[in-house]
């Protein structure tokens, strides 16, 4: 009988005693594959509720709450950025973080497209919309500016008398300029960032394939044409059958279209064991 009081006591002990599981602590370490995305994907919903903006620095983790911030470091060149995470994902083989186009851009991993990097958390967020703190610039009126007194002669004529009758400049704009919205954008080159207005999209071009309907494995996004061409050779040679997709700014190497998912999931399988990574998308280019 004592023995099992004993027993009773030292598990509800041990059930009281028992740890949670730790959350992210700062300065906190990790190591894995880091990978981008970008122009594709701009405008479209995070999964915190914010708008996807491939120009700033933000990311995408499986599991660090929304807000964190990580310092990213290219394992291979030391360079390194901030990033804020806003998004979920990477869900392709074993990367750990989706970098935004402008992250990725500060640490070279646009051309390569993934590449090793050092994870330290800086601080830890508290799982919800967390957006920077806005840009604000305040302005101070001008002071009113004291009109010279006329000198005493001839009464002026009347017109010129009026003109004269104000004494005081009103600190407020008088040119109203007209205000034209832009954006940032990546250039054709898809090196450089230029600013353009923000202006409805136009059709495409008749040269430029439509988007196919159905499930998608796209094998990669590519700034210049000639990398695309080169991993269209590469997977021919595999025995993949593959098509270009060009839009204005990356050309995407792309397999299918399959009509379910389960069949575009077998090519996915095939290309990874051939030691490739692929995604895949809808028509809709659902992430």
């Amino acid at each position: 009988m004592r023995r099992a009081l004993l027993a009773i006591v030292f598990a509800a002990y041990a059930c009281r005693t028992t740890a949670p599981p730790r959350p992210p602590q700062p300065t906190e370490q990790l190591h894995g594959v880091a990978s981008w995305y970008g122009q594709e994907y701009a405008g479209r919903t995070t999964a915190n509720g914010e708008i996807f903006d491939p120009m700033l620095l933000t990311a995408a983790h499986r599991t660090l709450p929304f807000g964190t911030v990580v310092e990213v470091k290219n394992a291979k060149s030391s360079k390194m950025v901030r990033v804020r995470i806003n998004d979920r994902g990477p869900y392709v083989g074993n990367r750990l973080i989706d970098l935004s186009y402008a992250a990725a851009k500060v640490i070279d991993l646009i051309e390569p497209g993934s590449g090793e990097v050092d994870l330290q958390i800086v601080s830890v967020g508290r799982g919800e919309r967390e957006p920077p703190a806005p840009y604000t610039v305040s302005v101070a009126e001008a002071p009113a500016v004291e009109m010279p007194a006329a000198s005493v002669g001839a009464p002026a004529p009347a017109r010129a008398a009026e003109a004269a009758a104000p004494t005081q400049v009103a600190p407020a704009v008088v040119d109203q300029v007209q205000v034209i919205e832009t954006r940032k954008q990546v250039a054709a080159n898809g090196r450089t960032i230029e600013t353009v207005p923000v202006q409805p999209a136009p059709p495409a071009p008749p040269s430029v394939r439509q988007r196919p309907t159905g499930y998608v494995v796209q094998v990669g996004a590519f700034a210049d044409a000639a990398n695309a061409a080169l991993l269209q050779q590469k997977l021919k040679t595999e025995g993949f059958d593959t098509f270009l997709d060009n839009g204005p700014v990356l050309h995407k190497v792309q397999i299918g279209p399959f009509d379910t998912r389960e069949e575009a999931v077998k090519t996915r399988a095939r290309l990874e064991a051939a030691g490739v990574s692929a995604i895949i998308i809808t028509s809709a280019q659902t992430r």
